[in-house]
């Protein structure tokens, strides 16, 4: 008999779904409305209740899960909103139709143009998801490929690229460590081939019989930075709130010439319990010796 495929994907009101068939809820929401960048949220794992993603917290409004941005491209800022920040001379990521490109594993496409505000267009972007669980683990990779359509000048900066907005509260607290051995604040823009970041998650449960669950969950992502990336190890922002970007400009621009292709890889390894240093480092050395 043919093993049942755990997920399922649909695309609706250019929204991709990853529904989970054995918890019976949605694992993932990929967002990519014409107005706003596309961004991944929720991002759920274990029983479907906890969710490992934050989406415009008050503290940084702007961020949204999961999400692809330079806060400098041609002078132009791509990391908020214009609605946001009226004084910033912002520029547009306009996303196409989520694209499924596979079941099994669960693979699909976001397309987007990169507009500056005078209009014209400077980048295009594709983006390739693919979700897959190896033993307990779930794992979240992206390919992501930036094609220049005039030159380009990405100016250095301390943050930019895939950035990762989990649930932080200051109240619970959160534990961040990365390949070198530091934790915590001391990974802030520091060179490393990967960083975990875990903390508790809220989720409260209404039971059948009408009471609330209060329990705390706990979750975390470890994220991989692939060695074939401009500027490996990247060095990471690693904020007060636990924000987590591996960042390829924060030690010079990134310069491209018309035609010119950045590509950047990431594994994200989505767990429930504390992973060991030694755990993550065999995952990225496994990840390492991956070529496609």
């Amino acid at each position: 008999m043919a093993k049942k495929n755990r997920w399922s994907l649909r695309v609706d009101d250019q929204i991709l779904f990853v529904d989970d068939l054995e918890v019976g809820g949605v694992a993932l929401q990929h967002n990519a409305r014409p107005d706003q960048m596309p961004y991944i949220h929720p991002l759920r794992i274990a029983d479907g209740r906890a969710c490992l993603t934050e989406d415009s917290p008050w503290h940084h409004p702007h961020q949204h899960g999961i999400q692809l941005a330079f806060s400098k491209v041609n002078g132009c800022d791509f990391w908020v909103q214009a609605k946001q920040r009226p004084d910033h001379f912002v520029g547009s990521i306009v996303p196409s139709q989520p694209r499924i490109l596979s079941d099994d594993p669960p693979t699909w496409t976001i397309e987007t143009i990169w507009q500056h505000a005078n209009g014209t267009h400077l980048l295009a972007g594709q983006q390739i998801w693919t979700w897959s669980k190896l033993e307990h683990r779930h794992l979240l990779d992206l390919d992501w490929t930036l094609l220049s359509l005039s030159s380009v000048n990405i100016a250095k900066h301390p943050y930019g690229g895939l950035f990762i907005r989990m649930p932080f509260r200051i109240s619970t607290g959160a534990v961040a460590f990365n390949s070198a051995g530091q934790r915590d604040s001391a990974t802030e823009q520091q060179p490393a081939r990967w960083v975990d970041v875990h903390m508790p998650l809220e989720h409260p449960y209404q039971r059948p019989d009408g009471t609330i669950d209060h329990r705390v969950m706990h979750g975390g992502i470890a994220v991989l930075d692939h060695p074939d990336n401009p500027a490996h190890p990247s060095r990471w922002r690693v904020d007060y709130q636990r924000g987590i970007n591996p960042c390829p400009c924060n030690l010079d621009s990134i310069d491209l010439s018309e035609g010119e292709k950045l590509r950047l890889r990431y594994r994200l390894v989505l767990h429930n319990e504390p992973l060991p240093a030694s755990d993550i480092e065999a995952l990225w050395n496994g990840y390492s010796k991956e070529d496609n």
